[in-house]
C-alpha cells in the first residue's frame, strides 16, 4: 500500500471512529414467542377446512 495512501485511512479512521464503532455492534438477537402446538399448528393452517372441487362447485370435505 502506498504510504501516503495509509497515511490519509489513519487520518480518516482517527475522525469517523463513531461511524467504525457502530458499523462493528452486533445486532442483539429479538427474543423469540413461545408458542404453543395448537397456535402452531392453527398459524400452518393445519385447522382449515378443505375443499375438493366437484360438479357443483368446490365442496367442503370434513375430516
Amino acid at each position: 500500500m502506498n504510504q501516503l495512501l495509509r497515511d490519509q485511512l489513519k487520518q480518516w479512521e482517527k475522525q469517523h471512529k463513531e461511524l467504525i464503532k457502530e458499523g462493528r455492534k452486533k445486532i442483539s438477537k429479538r427474543n423469540s414467542e413461545r408458542l404453543s402446538e395448537s397456535e402452531v399448528k392453527d398459524l400452518m393452517g393445519v385447522n382449515m377446512p378443505t375443499y375438493k372441487r366437484g360438479k357443483g362447485g368446490a365442496w367442503r370435505v370434513s375430516r
